[in-house]
């Protein structure tokens, strides 16, 4: 329970500094419109966001059983799709495309996931529901590789 918790104020360390980023996109708009147009750094944006998940999974214990690795997360990606079913159940059953007029109450759910929000931004990536709903897992595989490599590392070298 533990490295639940410690999973998620990571997770909300994360939002916030995503959040932070997002407002320096905006702000610079722009002058960085430029770069952000390159496939590298679209490419390294996004490797960014996924490697500050593997490594917040190696911030936690490995106290517990391996067989657990992968459920570390777990309150972030519960949390997430209760966000999900909540904003699903408001704006309607469509799973494949949301309608200008309702998108905004996808708004908590696109701050939950702001890492890949930001990710959907910079590579194009239409925002769907359904890959949305996807995506609250993600986190929880993330940290669970880094909480495994964590632990591969402390057995090689004691």
């Amino acid at each position: 329970m533990r490295n639940n918790l410690k999973a998620l104020i990571l997770h909300f360390i994360i939002i916030t500094l995503s959040f932070i980023f997002l407002i320096i996109l905006v702000a610079t708009g722009p002058k960085l419109v430029q770069y952000a147009d390159n496939t590298i750094i679209r490419i390294l944006i996004g490797m960014l966001y996924l490697f500050i998940y593997i490594f917040s999974g190696t911030l936690l214990d490995i106290n517990k059983s391996k067989k657990y690795d992968f459920l570390v997360g777990s309150s972030i990606g519960l949390i997430g799709i209760v966000i999900w079913f909540y904003t699903f159940s408001i704006t309607g059953k469509n799973l494949y495309e949301i309608p200008k007029e309702l998108s905004e109450f996808w708004i908590p759910m696109n701050i939950y996931n702001m890492a890949f929000t930001i990710i959907k931004l910079v590579w194009d990536i239409p925002y769907i529901p359904l890959l949305s709903l996807i995506s609250n897992l993600i986190p929880t595989f993330l940290m669970g590789l880094g909480l495994r490599y964590k632990r591969k590392k402390s057995y090689f070298y004691g």
